[in-house]
Parts: structure tokens; C-alpha cells; sequence
């Protein structure tokens, strides 16, 4: 985790002139999510950033959650505490696939059935809320689709949660949708089950024998596909909706997941799902 000091002017010395404080100020990144940021891409995304100068990144996030379940993880109140506490200049968002069931509120009080003709405009006003916690004057938030996966039963489930959430964000001003189906099909069209990553000498499988969670190389992977988007965030002084391209990082060593099961702004723990 990179921490930065901050530098006072002493007592009648002369304040930098703008140019100068804004091009030494450091950036902050807050990655909030689900096991796809407890784990690799979220420990990889996090280290990348934090390997580039003027840039500080910080992870919350917890296994198994979304924004169905307040009564288990409350999303508003953690995602309140998270930008007060960090004021961050981009907040990168990975969930929803957890959400495929019935809403409750956050005393565990059913609100309405997965399937039930209401569901889909409730869901996308927890969207939109969410939304509204994490922004601030200049704010961008970068929402991370859910990746294709090769299970059909879930992925049907997926369809519906990715086109509300693509919906919900799009409409959003500060915020932007990142479209991740062409980081994970093939040249057929099919689901890309393995690809080239740097610090690997072949070609890596990039799934868990689950088919959804990622291995190390394709956390890895994962991450170097997202990162120029955030970093064209964090320069794009033009449309918040756009996102730049940016050189991908290099690659970090190989490590092996540590067991833990939940990342925090003061860990950068990989664990499995």
C-alpha cells in the first residue's frame, strides 16, 4: 500500500502556483466490489495503480455481497464511509453478480421476489442510489461489467443484472460503463479460456474450475484490461463518460492466493474465492 505525506508551506513562504500543487498532488483510486476485487484482479488493479507515480489506490471489498442483501453487507452506509473517508478522484465498481435473488432492506424485510414483475425497477433504483452515495463534484465512477462466464444457468441471471446496470450507469453524468464482453470472447465468439499475460511464458487459463472466479494470471489479465481505462479517467479533463486509453502496467511476480477471505483499504491480501 503506497501512503503519501502531505507537505506543509512553513509560516510566510509562498503557496505552489496551481499548476505545480495540481501536477504533484496525488490521485486516489477506491476500489469497492465483490470476490472479483477480494481477489486477484482486485489485488492486481490495486498494485498497478499504486506502482504509478502521483497515483494512491485503496480496496474495500467483501465476498458473496451486492446490493441485494443490505441486512448482510450494506453497500450504502460501507460506500458512504469509504468516499468520506478517502475523498477519492475515481471510484472503480465491480458487484451484482450476488444479486440475483429476492431484495430485502436492511432489516432482512423481504421487498420484492427475483422474477416478480417489480423487481427490475427496484434493483435499478438501488443502482441509481448507489450511485448517488459514491458521487462528488468531479468525482468519476468507472463501473465494471460483469464478465461473460461459461455457465448458462447463471448467465442468464447476468443478462438481466448487466442490462440494468448498464442502464443505470449510463444514464448517470459523472459516472461511465465499461463494456468487458471483448476482454473475454474468443475470435468464434465463444467465452476466451486462456490468454497471453506478461510474467507468464504461455498462454494461462484464465478461470478457477468454478468458471467465474479467476486464477491468478486472470486476475492478472483482468487487470490490465481495466487499468487504462481508470488511469484515462484519472487524466481526461473533458467528458467524465469517456474514458482515455492508457498504457497497461507491467506485470508484478507471480503470488499464490493467502487464504484470506475479505479485502480492506488496509490490506492488499489475495485470496480465493
Amino acid at each position: 500500500m503506497l501512503f503519501t505525506g502531505v507537505v506543509r508551506a512553513a509560516a510566510g513562504e509562498p503557496s505552489p502556483a496551481p499548476a505545480v500543487a495540481e501536477a504533484q498532488r496525488t490521485r486516489t483510486v477506491l476500489l469497492l466490489g465483490d470476490s472479483l476485487i477480494v481477489t486477484g484482479f482486485g489485488e492486481s488493479l490495486e498494485r498497478a495503480l499504486n506502482e504509478r507515480p502521483g497515483v494512491r489506490a485503496v480496496r474495500r471489498a467483501k465476498s458473496s455481497t451486492g446490493l441485494a442483501r443490505p441486512d448482510f453487507f450494506d453497500w450504502m452506509k460501507v460506500g458512504q464511509e469509504e468516499v468520506e473517508r478517502h475523498a477519492p478522484d475515481v471510484v472503480v465498481v465491480i458487484m451484482g453478480g450476488n444479486d440475483g435473488q429476492g431484495l430485502t432492506d436492511e432489516n432482512g424485510k423481504a421487498k420484492v421476489q427475483w422474477g416478480a414483475s417489480g423487481w427490475e425497477a427496484a434493483y435499478r433504483q438501488r443502482v441509481e442510489d448507489f450511485l448517488h452515495v459514491l458521487e462528488a463534484p468531479g468525482r468519476k465512477i468507472l463501473w465494471v461489467e460483469l464478465p461473460i462466464t461459461k455457465l448458462p444457468n447463471f448467465e442468464r441471471k447476468l443478462r438481466v443484472i448487466r442490462r440494468i446496470l448498464r442502464e443505470a450507469v449510463s444514464a448517470h453524468e459523472a459516472a461511465t460503463h465499461l463494456d468487458t464482453k471483448p476482454f473475454f470472447t474468443d475470435a468464434r465468439g465463444g467465452v476466451l479460456r486462456e490468454a497471453r499475460v506478461e510474467g507468464f511464458r504461455k498462454p494461462m487459463p484464465l478461470r478457477m474450475a468454478d468458471g467465474v472466479h479467476f486464477t491468478v494470471a486472470g486476475g492478472r489479465y483482468f487487470a490490465s484490461q481495466v487499468y487504462p481505462a481508470v488511469i484515462g479517467l484519472l487524466e481526461s479533463s473533458g467528458d467524465s463518460r469517456t474514458a482515455s486509453p492508457a498504457p497497461a502496467p507491467n506485470a508484478a511476480p507471480c503470488r499464490e492466493p493467502n487464504g484470506a477471505s475479505e479485502a480492506s483499504t488496509t490490506s492488499v491480501a489475495l485470496c480465493p474465492p
